[in-house]
């Protein structure tokens, strides 16, 4: 699955659950490769890295679902109401993901 079509059904995606996604050339895009995880209490403990590694090698953390899930909520609260379009929310969440902020423009 790709991380777009992650991300476009993220509404019904597993709250609990982990993105991990393939980075193309060092950073996250709409088609790389991506997968939910819902991790178990051991994982839990574990680095991302080691759960990566056993459970979806070639992919990395992304961001949890619930953090996703909230992020889109937020631009709705600061855009009256409306949601991200798929392109929007994708591109924003990997700013988010990969600089843990909200790009400037989200806000706008």
């Amino acid at each position: 699955m790709k991380l777009f079509e992650i991300i476009q059904s993220i509404e019904t995606c597993e709250e609990d659950g982990t993105i991990f996604a393939q980075r193309i050339d060092g950073s996250y895009h709409p088609t790389s490769e991506a997968i939910v995880i819902v991790m178990t209490d051991v994982e839990l403990l574990m680095k991302t890295s080691e759960v990566a590694n056993e459970r979806c090698p070639g992919k990395s953390y992304f961001l949890e679902v619930s953090i996703a899930q909230e992020f889109i909520e937020d631009w709705s609260a600061n855009h009256d109401g409306k949601k991200p379009s798929n392109e929007q929310a994708c591109k924003y969440l990997i700013h988010y993901s990969e600089y843990d902020s909200y790009p400037v423009s989200f806000f706008s």
